[in-house]
């Protein structure tokens, strides 16, 4: 992440400004509008100066009416150029953030496992959703406010110019005082924001932990305990909001307060010259009504800065994460017709400097069904993160089909593993969303074949909803058990040449394995299986035995 002293983080910058660049033909049509729209001013001044230089001191009804509906008329125009700007900046603001949210999306799924177990995914959440909510707010006031506020203040400065050099003076002589005490603010409101938004964080954070570990609070009887902690963590929110708050309305009141101090002294100086006829009143008016409309352009770019504070808080914290370097391990793109054989070739691992896996050989041939047995934290479940390609070994190298892991295409390689593990994954929805996920293109015949398969299906069918049941967020309202089964059924959808069952004792009898084990014989597929656990009762589900110990893998028992 950029080092918060500097304002603007040029990388970050280019990054973002990256995602507009295919808007290119509909940015500079916006600039155009924006342009034609500073212009809309000049006859608005023309007809202003008119209106009292020559229709009200000649008494003429008719051209003070004729004025004061084309100063109308103008003015409409201006509204619907606004309008028409604001469309097309809606569609350049909309894709680019849509564009920057999709990048984002690709960039979690190229960071490696480790960047996943090791970072705080509440946070990471947090500021994806409202980080690029900061940025799609900020880029709307560049846009819509900031830009058209520049170019129109351009033109008013250049007319003003025109109309009276002098008084000119008198309002750049405050711009050295605006610039100063803009600064001192700004910095102090890149210093909220920096606040505010970690406070956001940890608000967002502390609501999923309550929301996720609602039983465990319970439990725990910490429902006190957690309470007061989150209502810490809110007051602490509270806090910095109010101050957040106060110091762009303090902010917003300082600059207003300069451009009025100048409005006033245009005011007194613009009097005294019309006393002493060095001015018409016209003339006045029209150089006070533009200096007006240049506040209020100045007076908008002003408070619009606290977005840009915002938004360019966000970017960093943005281009900090799409930054992360910690990335999945292989990059490969080889796609083959996986049949079934992988190897670990002298395969070792080092996970925080400690060694897990020590040179370790195995093949896992098609059909075949092996077992992996050894104690908790013996490296079994780090052998199976190496097989799917999560991690890559400190040395030594594997095999598909004798193709080196490094020049595979991972993803395609997994579509052809079935992988159950001891704790699997399901999310809020029901049993038929569960287990279609990833598998797109499966019927409701073949899942509920597959459910038979798992053993699944006799307790599917005894429910009220059969499969359209919903199963509660990670499957709480069925038992271990049952989602177990669920897990297995989802994974023989994909029809995997490679089936691995990570402690498949863990919440099936014995007797269920052995139904359940039968059943796998007879898949038409024949897919290899792969079960590990530290239960060594599997052993009799497997022809070769191999025991995991100390991190290195030796053969127990081997098929005759």
């Amino acid at each position: 992440m950029a080092d918060r002293k500097t304002f603007f983080d040029g990388a970050a910058w280019r990054y973002f400004l990256g995602f507009f660049r295919r808007q290119s033909f509909l940015i500079v049509l916006s600039s155009m509008g924006s342009a034609a729209q500073s212009l809309v001013v000049l006859p608005t001044l023309y007809l202003v100066r008119y209106l009292f230089d020559v229709a009200i001191p000649q008494n003429k009804i008719q051209l003070i009416v004729w004025a004061g509906a084309g100063i109308f008329g103008f003015r409409m125009v201006n509204s619907a150029v606004s309008l028409w700007l604001r469309a097309v900046n809606i569609k350049i603001i909309n894709t680019a953030i849509f564009s920057l949210r999709e990048d984002l999306l690709h960039k979690l799924y190229s960071f490696s496992r480790g960047f996943h177990t090791q970072s705080d995914q509440k946070v990471i959440q947090a500021r994806i959703v409202q980080d690029t909510e900061r940025l799609s707010t900020m880029s709307n006031t560049i846009l819509s406010r900031i830009f058209p506020a520049l170019l129109t203040s351009l033109s008013l400065c250049l007319v003003l110019l025109f109309l009276n050099w002098s008084l000119v003076l008198v309002m750049v002589a405050l711009f050295p005082l605006v610039f100063v005490v803009n600064r001192h603010t700004m910095k102090i409101v890149k210093d909220r924001v920096f606040v505010f938004q970690r406070a956001f964080e940890s608000f967002s954070r502390g609501i999923w932990f309550v929301l996720r570990y609602m039983d465990l609070t319970r439990i725990q009887t910490a429902e006190d305990l957690e309470v007061a902690r989150q209502t810490a963590t809110m007051r602490e929110l509270r806090d910095q909001t109010g101050r957040m708050s106060f110091i762009y309305a303090v902010h917003a009141q300082v600059q207003q307060t300069l451009t009025g101090l100048s409005g006033i002294l245009i005011l007194v100086i613009g009097g005294a010259s019309m006393v002493n006829a060095r001015m018409t009143i016209g003339e006045f008016l029209s150089f006070y009504v533009a200096a007006m409309f240049l506040y209020g352009q100045v007076d908008a770019i002003t408070a619009s800065l606290v977005d840009l504070v915002s938004g360019n808080e966000s970017l960093t914290t943005l281009y900090g994460l799409a930054g992360t370097t910690d990335v999945q391990p292989y990059r490969g793109k080889k796609p083959i017709d996986f049949k079934g054989v992988i190897t670990l070739d002298a395969v070792s691992f080092v996970y925080d400097r400690q060694p897990v896996l020590k040179a370790v050989n195995l093949t896992i041939q098609p059909g075949s069904k092996i077992a992996i047995i050894g104690t908790n934290g013996a490296g079994k479940s780090t052998a199976i993160e190496l097989i799917l390609g999560f991690y890559a070994p400190r040395q030594g190298r594997l095999y598909a089909d004798g193709v080196p892991y490094d020049e595979l295409d991972l993803v395609q390689l997994r579509r052809s593993i079935g992988v159950v593990m001891q704790n699997p994954p399901l999310f809020s929805g029901t049993i038929l969303e569960n287990l279609a996920y990833g598998t797109p293109d499966a019927d409701r015949n073949r899942i509920v074949d597959a459910c038979r398969v798992a053993l699944a299906d006799e307790f599917i069918q005894q429910l009220p909803n059969g499969y359209d049941t919903q199963i509660g967020e990670d499957g709480v309202l069925f038992s271990g058990g049952e989602g177990q089964r669920l897990a297995i059924a989802r994974a023989l959808l994909r029809r995997p040449k490679l089936l691995i069952l990570d402690e498949p004792t863990n919440h099936l009898d014995s007797a269920t394995v052995t139904r359940l084990m039968d059943r796998l014989d007879h898949l038409a597929e024949h897919p290899a299986i792969l079960l590990v656990s530290h239960d060594r009762s599997v052993v009799a589900h497997a022809r070769d035995v191999y025991e995991l110990d100390k991190g290195e893998l030796r053969l127990i028992s081997a098929a005759t």
